[in-house]
């Protein structure tokens, strides 16, 4: 019985984004509108579109899952993204969104290649997106197959096709328009179900008190912060740095914050997302710390588990039919809701980026079609990458992120706070910051040294950008 209820509930959704790809794809009339919306979506539709795309399935299922064993500590790296999310709309996106436009960017590559007047930094920049971007997309697929199959009783490869097929439906219709009307809806959604599942942690275990009470008598750690220099310490705050400041140059998110129709949006994008950004994350890794004590209940100790399996686990162990019939559709809106946006973005950096320069007289319409296919491509490839999983969830965004962030902090924050930043500066600053991320990553990451690649990465990214336009501009100006 529960399994059919369960089916009806996907079968409901992806007939939902059906009718959400059809609307997409009415107001689809020209490249403009696909790639960035035609800059004419608002303030309050991009708002729950943010943190519906900030936070997913990977929050919901790995990193929740993963602060079972964390404990509340895990709650500093989510209360860190709703700073981040006031940066983004109050400092970045009024720049963003004015040079967007000037410009007539439309990816996140041409932004970078317009702004500096440099081809090989688009190239480099799409090259480093098309790759990095990859490991975090098959986590978003990985945490939806882990949750269909634990609380549906499907095969894992069942649950991470059923995701593709969701992405496929209404992505390829509509662009950034199908996209973030998705992610409107999916935002209340996914809200919704991890505020319920937050609070009735707290009812099972008795409230407030005794739920911290429990968890304390299982592990005092579980509710006292980390030891200074221990592997977990090194965890928190890597992934409060990671998860929280690294977002702010992640391409999918920029494409979100710098297509605002205007700045009065700006502003109502501002307090929903900053909202979103500090409620959803606050309640999942609560409930992820709050799981343990109640699968202990059941005989069940998460230690012994794979992190991404737990939540789903959990879910289907403790709560009643209903709330995992809840669960399970936000599990899909996280899950697509990032997945869409990661899909879109990339696509587009593929086809604008890298085929579209090489090719010559391509159309805006043969280049409209290739888009739509290789975002299809790109699904499918993530899927089959995803049923053959290489790593936790967690560690798969925390490296894409990583990567991303230390290449692409310095190019972006010059190019809209250093009037004297000039191409060389950002491709330098890309170069060092990819190249220190990667090498730290490799030799000196958690366990050998307590800091992880992010900081060293994004220092470099910011210090060498800044470094070499500055030797430049002093160069121009002394000949």
């Amino acid at each position: 019985m529960d399994s059919a209820l369960y089916i009806v509930v996907i079968a409901f959704y992806m007939a939902i984004l059906a009718v959400v790809g059809w609307l997409g794809k009415k107001k689809v009339r020209s490249i403009s509108d696909w790639y960035v919306g035609g800059f004419k979506i608002g303030g309050i539709v991009m708002g729950v579109a943010f943190f519906a795309t900030y936070f997913s399935a990977v929050l919901m299922i790995g990193f929740a899952g993963s602060a079972s064993k964390w404990g509340m500590s895990a709650t500093v790296i989510g209360m860190w993204h709703a700073v981040s999310a006031v940066i983004a709309f109050a400092v970045l996106a009024p720049r963003l969104s004015k040079a967007f436009k000037e410009l007539n960017a439309m990816t996140f590559s041409e932004f970078l290649s317009l702004r500096y007047g440099s081809k090989i930094l688009g190239y480099t920049s799409a090259l480093i997106i098309a790759i990095f971007i990859i490991p975090y997309t098959v986590s978003a697929f990985i945490a939806m197959g882990s949750a269909i199959s634990t609380i549906v009783g499907t095969p894992f490869w069942v649950g991470v096709l059923v995701a593709g097929a969701i992405i496929a439906v209404y992505v390829f219709s509509g662009g950034l328009f199908s996209a973030t009307l998705a992610e409107f809806i999916q935002g209340i959604v996914m809200t919704i179900a991890v505020v319920a599942v937050w609070i009735f942690s707290y009812m099972l275990l008795g409230g407030f008190v005794q739920a911290h009470e429990a968890m304390a008598a299982i592990d005092i750690r579980s509710v006292t912060f980390p030891a200074f220099g221990t592997t977990t310490w090194s965890v928190i705050i890597g992934l409060t740095a990671v998860m929280g400041f690294g977002m702010l140059v992640q391409p999918q998110m920029v494409l979100r914050y710098a297509t605002i129709s205007s700045r009065m949006n700006i502003k109502r994008a501002l307090l929903i997302a900053t909202f979103g950004s500090l409620l959803f994350p606050l309640a999942a890794y609560s409930y992820g710390a709050l799981s343990r004590p109640i699968l202990a209940s059941f005989g069940i100790d998460v230690m012994t588990l794979k992190d991404d399996l737990i939540v789903p686990l959990f879910v289907k162990s403790a709560f009643p039919a209903w709330l995992s019939v809840l669960f399970l559709a936000g599990i899909m809106c996280a899950a697509t809701s990032t997945i869409d946006a990661l899909i879109h973005m990339t696509a587009g950096t593929l086809t604008r980026d890298l085929v579209r320069p090489a090719s010559k007289n391509i159309s805006d319409k043969t280049q409209l079609r290739m888009t739509k296919i290789i975002s299809l491509i790109l699904s499918l490839g993530c899927c089959i990458i995803a049923i053959y999983p290489p790593g936790l969830i967690y560690q798969l965004t925390a490296y894409t992120w990583q990567v991303l962030a230390s290449s692409f902090m310095g190019p972006l924050v010059m190019a809209l706070f250093y009037k004297g930043a000039n191409k060389y500066g950002a491709l330098a600053g890309m170069v060092a910051g990819f190249a220190s991320a990667q090498l730290w990553y490799f030799f000196l990451a958690p366990p050998i040294t307590p800091i992880y690649p992010f900081f060293p990465g994004v220092a470099s990214s910011l210090i060498v950008s800044y470094l070499v336009s500055r030797v430049l501009v002093l160069g121009q100006k002394q000949a």
